[in-house]
Order: C-alpha cells, then structure tokens, then sequence
C-alpha cells in the first residue's frame, strides 16, 4: 500500500537506510513493519534500481524485502 503521509511521499519502494532492507510497498505485509521503522531511516525512491543504488552508497549491502520484494531477497 503506497503512503502519501510524512516521511513517505507515495514512491513505490522504500529503503530502510538503517538496514539496506528495501520494500515494495505495492506488495506490502504486515511482516514487513513499515509502520514501526524510525521515519529517520526511510528513504523513498522511484525504482528498485534508485533504492539499491542509495543502500549501496548508505550501508554497502541493500537486499528486497523477504516478505514484500523476495525477487530481490538475497538472504
């Protein structure tokens, strides 16, 4: 479910700069906790792609989200 409330800004993807946790929120869980994450840590992007090169930069280890974007959960 997309968020258009403060930090989200209705982007598909959100990365958890804390974690390099990237989610799809087109696709999102209850399991995935978007509701709990610090608003500090939440990067909203545009692609897949933007999020994992943001994560890469911010922590070096970006990964999907096992619940909300298993295509890219790499463990």
């Amino acid at each position: 479910m997309r968020r258009y409330e403060k930090p989200y800004n209705g982007n598909r993807y959100l990365l958890n700069k804390s974690t390099g946790e990237i989610h799809d929120l087109d696709n999102e869980l209850a399991q995935c906790q978007i509701s709990k994450m610090n608003p500090d840590n939440v990067i909203n992007c545009m692609s897949y792609e933007d999020a994992w090169l943001r994560g890469k930069m911010i922590n070096g280890n970006p990964n999907g989200c096992h619940y909300c974007n298993p295509a890219n959960d790499n463990g």
